[in-house]
């Protein structure tokens, strides 16, 4: 492993901004960046855009109870962090269970605080850091890329408020033909109270090249606290002949808002496997999108979430054959318990010369309580003729025989439900890999400990 690098802070602290959104904010944190005119005018284009666009209609997911005036756009940097063995007892334990890396990054609301990368993946060519040091040292790939085709600045009223906040996130460039076997880890941590974050993640993988990165949203729980928002941006390119594996968890505090927009442009003959994991939130709404531009591309996307309480949870995915000769299986799994509602909305779309297309789409509802409740709503959109294109959704409840013949054998209730469970999400979590086993323990252990209440 490479020695870590941290960033460097000024002596004297900065000040907290004011609470709410204005061009006044986001310039002083563009000037505390140091960031050239390119990057001060995307900011820009993104206030102008969220001032005058209306906010996206939802028709089963409500934020109007966020109170936006009373967030804090950002915080100033943490201190460094050098020893992880001193981070909070949940982010220590997030980290440890990875052992081997590539690199790690570390975020604490809304600045990195650790960065590491092996020098033998460095030696490859392999950029790995924060977004707003990438901006500094590699300005001709961000501008390229950063919210351009695959999540544009004007996607809607929150990806543009998202442009213009932006602070922290993570930068990952893997050059043509380069193989990473262990995997990137990008960890965010929010603490602050109040506290809007907005981390984007920017993945480009050239031509034949071999990545695996992890992203993990994490903070501690706290149901009478104050709002906080995380308004995350992913944008992942695979090139031609690529190979990307992309795994996105989220368990954030109750008092946390999180929308995400999330959008794979796959190139010819290139390949994606993205599982996205949601067990936290308060309401938590994410757009997953793949779209298959060049023949040949194949996107396994697997989706997996567990809502207790009152957490609303929704989902938007598109697999979007642009070009034909394409690939896409996409499996979401949801267990819900308590009095806590999932929204699933899917879409296939094939173009008009998207011909030999194959997707198949399925949403698959495990209802734990009575109270609880799923919506699955499932569509095609198809121009072509020459295709294979299915789709299935289910809402079911535990199965009282299973359950019973568990108890039968000598097997508590909670428990016999709690393995029924795990073996209705072992279709998402086997497809995580060897490389990630620590990954899939604690995975395993969060939803163990939410069924237990």
């Amino acid at each position: 492993m490479g020695v870590a690098r941290t960033i460097k802070t000024e002596e004297k602290k900065p000040a907290l901004p004011a609470m709410g959104f204005s061009q006044a904010s986001w310039e002083a944190l563009s000037e505390s960046l140091g960031e050239p005119p390119w990057m001060l005018e995307k900011r820009y284009k993104g206030w102008y855009h969220f001032q005058e666009m209306e906010p996206p209609f939802w028709r089963r997911t409500d934020i109007s109870k966020l109170k936006w005036d009373q967030l804090i756009p950002y915080a100033p940097p943490m201190m460094p962090v050098t020893d992880l063995a001193a981070l909070p007892p949940k982010l220590h334990e997030a980290v440890a269970v990875y052992g081997e890396r590539a690199g790690l990054l570390l975020q604490r609301d809304s600045a990195q605080v650790y960065l590491d990368l092996a020098d033998e993946v460095r030696a490859q060519g392999v950029i790995w850091t924060d977004m707003a040091t990438a901006v500094r040292e590699h300005p001709d790939l961000v501008r390229a890329y950063f919210m351009k085709e695959a999540v544009p600045v004007e996607t809607d009223k929150y990806t543009a408020l998202h442009s213009g906040f932006w602070s922290g996130g993570t930068f990952l460039y893997v050059p043509k033909n380069v193989t990473v076997d262990l995997p990137f880890i990008s960890v965010l941590w929010m603490e602050m109270p109040q506290l809007a974050v907005f981390p984007p993640t920017l993945l480009v993988a050239e031509e034949g090249s071999r990545v695996t990165l992890v992203s993990e949203l994490l903070s501690m729980g706290c149901d009478a606290c104050p709002a906080t928002f995380h308004g995350g941006v992913t944008e992942l390119h695979v090139g031609a002949g690529a190979r990307v594996r992309y795994i996105n968890s989220q368990d954030l505090g109750r008092q946390v808002y999180d929308l995400r927009t999330q959008t794979a442009l796959l190139d010819r003959d290139s390949y994606l496997d993205w599982l996205m994991v949601n067990l936290g939130g308060k309401t938590s709404r994410s757009t997953q999108h793949s779209i298959m531009r060049q023949p040949g591309g194949e996107a396994r996307v697997t989706g997996l979430y567990l809502p207790d309480g009152r957490q609303h949870m929704a989902y938007d995915t598109l697999q979007d054959h642009v070009a034909g000769g394409c690939l896409s299986d996409l499996l979401y799994q949801g267990a819900l318990l308590g009095k806590s509602r999932s929204v699933y909305e899917g879409t296939i779309r094939a173009w008009p010369g998207a011909q030999k297309t194959n997707a198949y789409q399925s949403n698959r509802n495990l209802l734990l309580s009575r109270k609880a409740r799923a919506d699955s709503l499932p569509q095609l959109e198809i121009e072509a003729n020459d295709l294979r294109c299915t789709h299935g959704a289910t809402v079911s409840q535990v199965d009282d025989d299973q359950v019973f013949y568990l108890m039968s054998r000598g097997i508590p209730h909670d428990e016999a439900v709690r393995l029924i469970v795990e073996g209705f999400f072992q279709p998402s979590l086997d497809r995580l890999p060897a490389s990630l086993e620590g990954l899939r323990g604690r995975l395993v252990q969060t939803i163990a400990a939410k069924l237990r209440g």
